[in-house]
């Protein structure tokens, strides 16, 4: 797995923890998808870049959390996630940072798989799966997650 991790923002998470998370995903996921899994790009920006790419991309002149974008001839594509309004959503929701953050990567990566809610029986398997990998990487001790991080070469 070859992601390359952007950071445009302060306060995003590191190298490490992304390639954690990704790795999570991937053992949740059928052997077709985890395959489609090896090339990609997660960048953390601020709200006014995400404005822009939601405008440019989806029509909508404001930001949001989280953007995917799938990639072409094997490469698994790129997730954008606006630290600033993860921050800002953590806190309404009352979790921490690097939980909502971790939601939204790996809401952004299942949306590149194929994955959708706009139709009940989507949403219900996407959030499903969403929460079951997160639940994996909450489920850990902090010891055992600084562990697994730590074993990841940037």
């Amino acid at each position: 797995m070859q992601f390359m991790v952007h950071r445009k923002v302060r306060g995003a998470p590191s190298e490490r923890w992304v390639q954690f998370v990704l790795k999570a995903i991937a053992r949740r996921l059928p052997k077709k998808q985890r395959a489609r899994m090896k090339n990609g790009a997660v960048i953390f920006v601020g709200d006014a870049r995400m404005r822009t790419f939601n405008r440019m991309h989806r029509g909508s002149d404001r930001p949001t959390d989280v953007l995917a974008f799938s990639g072409t001839d094997g490469e698994f594509g790129d997730i954008v996630i606006a630290v600033p309004y993860v921050r800002r959503q953590a806190r309404s929701f009352k979790v921490p940072f690097n939980e909502e953050c971790a939601r939204m990567l790996i809401h952004g990566a299942l949306h590149v798989l194929g994955y959708d809610h706009h139709v009940a029986r989507d949403a219900r398997r996407m959030f499903e799966l969403q929460e079951t990998v997160l639940n994996d990487i909450l489920g850990l001790s902090p010891n055992a997650i600084s562990t697994a991080i730590a074993a990841f070469r940037p």
